[in-house]
């Protein structure tokens, strides 16, 4: 088989700490090269492949566009499709399971990601989610949350003290687009149209986007009021967006929207004719793409002409993004208070970090 051309290399994430500051690499897939000449159809079924972290968000976020860029943008629906709930409790369940137990230097929890991997249904994947939370379901205040941290033997609460032990938190203003729909969409708007797009820099960097941000669970908004954006809170944050998943897969959808992603789903662009971006949410935070067609002589020969693309991860490790800017705050940082800060962002590449002549790998 020959080899794949660079755009098809996975994606990962380079940290380079050195006397002169942070310096942030990302490859990330060259969405426009794969996609620009594509009949828009054809385009759509290659999302999945191209982005395969995330998949179903990303090709629901690139049929929302194609349509919006068509002149038929899809209004909101509580439940587009069941399989978001299911691939957000995976990415979740990953984070618990594998991601979490490694920042401890602890085994690594497969057999309850098993169970989630192989339930069949919604019910069995809560239960399997509820179980890396232990003790979760019970908590109903910012007080009891904080107890549970303290009390609970959970690994997530574990982590959560390793973190308030490490001596990384600063607290920052978490800047007001992520909380509100149209800002955000304006701010993500914004960003997909610069000239020339480059995803690594989005425009208006930094931008917090992920579960302290989005505020799922009832506790997050009061989380983020009385703690701000620190490397507490935000994992305290994604322990509680995984709450709110479990219980997302059993209760009534339409109660369940996030605050960051609510509003239209997809519009097309004003002023730009054939162009329209649309959004899906992840377990990181919301997934925006671009899209400006070459009109055809209908909606089936339409081809692209440029497609775009803005994930969380894109905001978080841009190169003045929030990571970067957390990183050189701290004076001489140790490799576990620079894996908190990554975890607390929750990356959805692996990343490696470069410090001293010296390079580590993490999945």
């Amino acid at each position: 088989m020959t080899s794949p051309p660079p755009e098809f290399t996975g994606p990962r994430i380079e940290i380079h700490l050195e006397a002169g500051g942070v310096d942030i690499h990302q490859q990330r897939p060259a969405i426009a090269r794969a996609l620009v000449g594509l009949p828009a159809h054809v385009a759509l079924q290659r999302i999945p492949g191209l982005l395969p972290i995330c998949g179903g968000a990303q090709a629901i976020a690139a049929a929302r566009a194609v349509a919006a860029a068509q002149g038929s943008p899809q209004q909101p629906e509580a439940d587009p499709d069941s399989s978001l709930w299911q691939e957000q409790a995976l990415a979740c369940g990953w984070r618990l399971s594998v991601d979490w137990p490694d920042l401890l230097g602890e085994t690594r929890q497969m057999a309850v990601l098993k169970q989630l991997y192989q339930a069949q249904d919604d019910s069995q994947r809560a239960a399997a989610l509820g179980q890396m939370l232990n003790g979760l379901d019970g908590v109903h205040s910012l007080g009891e949350l904080l107890a549970w941290v303290q009390d609970s033997d959970c690994l997530a609460a574990r982590v959560v003290r390793r973190a308030s032990e490490a001596a990384i938190d600063q607290a920052t203003v978490l800047p007001l687009p992520a909380l509100d729909a149209a800002g955000l969409r304006l701010k993500a708007g914004a960003a997909l149209a610069g000239e020339p797009f480059d995803p690594l820099d989005p425009a208006g960097s930094p931008l917090e986007v992920g579960p302290l941000a989005m505020g799922r669970d009832p506790l997050v908004p009061e989380l983020r009021g009385e703690m701000g954006s620190t490397v507490t809170s935000r994992l305290l944050a994604q322990v509680l967006d995984g709450r709110f998943i479990a219980r997302a897969l059993l209760q009534n959808r339409a109660e369940q929207q996030p605050a960051s992603a609510s509003g239209d789903w997809s519009l097309a662009r004003a002023g730009n004719a054939n162009s329209g971006m649309g959004c899906a949410v992840t377990a990181r935070g919301p997934v925006f793409h671009q899209v400006r067609l070459a009109a055809g002589e209908d909606a089936a020969t339409d081809t692209v002409a440029d497609w775009r693309v803005l994930a969380p991860t894109d905001w978080h490790f841009g190169r003045r993004g929030p990571v970067v800017r957390e990183l050189a705050n701290l004076a001489t940082p140790t490799r576990e208070q620079v894996a908190l800060v990554v975890a607390s962002y929750d990356p959805c590449a692996p990343w490696t970090l470069h410090q001293a002549g010296r390079a580590e790998h993490h999945a």
